[in-house]
């Protein structure tokens, strides 16, 4: 997957990777009482990103993606599941769950595409970003500390790049709309296919908390990941309004364009209020490597150096959540991420929405 020259970026990525659990081991506080357990199925999610959910709709760069996740004991059970081949790697790294408290588990599958701003040209663009898609299984293991002001979520995703499901969809979506259809996908990185992989390990804090009326959180987060994106990143996200989910289960910064794995609730997390709440956040990003605009071992027709891309990228969102009842809400998101290359058509800001489905029992 990686140059030779792109080594050094992985070591480090791999050490930063090691200092975040390090430092959240020795901030667990193993005298508060253990949680209660984790339900067999304990809800699901449903995630849509796209241009249409943006006041401004542009069809390029992030043009697309859909994921929905499974979250639950039964996360682990399924034969596709890759929570396995995750607790090996993390206790590999050393950052395997506190005996002493409760780890939450979900199950993922979901779809991503992009593509460069002029869908309705056959030729290769080349000063915009390339063609790209990913079709991929994750498995998420978020741990709840006992001091109950630490969320631990550890991620491994593997899937395929430069399939043709991507361009299938977004040809049906076009004909439905009446719109130009998209005619470059056979310039696709890796098009015809290439496995790839992702491993990321975060850190979340609750910062601050207000009560009230109107209720409000602060949290902060720190991440790493080493794959088909190789970073590390620093997040602070708030919500404000009235809530009565429990904040680990809040995780809007666990986004590296589509959304990660997200936990279900407990039982006993059942809703006091009927939720509506609005929420922001910024991160602040290292990026060392991105398959979907630099390529992996197989060669594209378009991709870009290292030395093209920018290596440091800021992002903000705005969303709001509504509780449509007992058990589910209904969330839409507003995303904002500065430049990734440096030069060229390509060289702009990016901009998608999404809508998510969530589903308790």
């Amino acid at each position: 997957m990686f140059s030779r020259q792109q080594h050094l970026p992985v070591a480090a990525a791999l050490l930063s990777l090691s200092l975040l659990a390090n430092i959240s081991h020795a901030e667990n506080n193993n005298n508060i009482p253990t949680l209660i357990k984790e339900p067999d199925n304990s809800g699901w999610s449903l995630q849509m990103d796209n241009d249409l959910f943006t006041p401004k709709k542009q069809d390029r760069d992030y043009t697309g993606g859909i994921a929905i996740t499974l979250a639950g004991e039964r996360a682990q059970q399924w034969a596709m599941s890759l929570d396995p081949a995750l607790t090996q790697i993390n206790r590999w790294l050393n950052v395997t769950d506190d005996d002493n408290s409760l780890t939450l588990h979900s199950l993922q599958l979901g779809l991503a595409a992009f593509a460069p701003e002029d869908i309705s040209q056959a030729q290769i663009i080349a000063d915009d970003r390339p063609y790209a898609s990913l079709v991929f299984l994750a498995n998420s293991r978020v741990n709840l500390q006992n001091d109950g002001q630490t969320a631990i979520q550890s991620t491994l995703t593997v899937g395929m790049l430069g399939t043709n499901i991507a361009e299938t969809i977004q040809k049906h979506i076009h004909t439905l709309t009446s719109t130009n259809q998209p005619e470059g996908w056979q310039h696709q990185i890796s098009d015809g296919g290439e496995p790839t992989f992702r491993y990321t390990y975060a850190y979340q804090r609750l910062w601050r908390v207000g009560d009230g009326a109107q209720h409000w959180e602060i949290k902060y987060s720190n991440e790493g990941s080493v794959g088909f994106l190789t970073e590390a990143n620093s997040a602070v996200s708030a919500r404000w309004g009235r809530i009565s989910t429990p904040w680990w289960s809040f995780s809007p910064d666990r986004a590296e364009y589509f959304s990660q794995p997200s936990t279900g609730l407990l039982q006993a997390n059942g809703s006091g209020v009927h939720e509506l709440y609005v929420w922001a956040g910024a991160k602040i990003r290292a990026r060392a490597y991105n398959a979907f605009l630099q390529g992996q071992f197989r060669d594209s027709e378009l991709q870009y150096s290292r030395r093209e891309i920018r290596p440091v990228l800021a992002e903000v969102w705005l969303g709001v959540t509504k509780q449509m009842s007992y058990h589910s809400r209904l969330s839409w998101v507003l995303r904002y991420q500065s430049s990734e290359l440096r030069s060229g058509n390509g060289d702009r800001d990016v901009v998608w929405g999404s809508i998510l489905v969530n589903r308790d029992f």
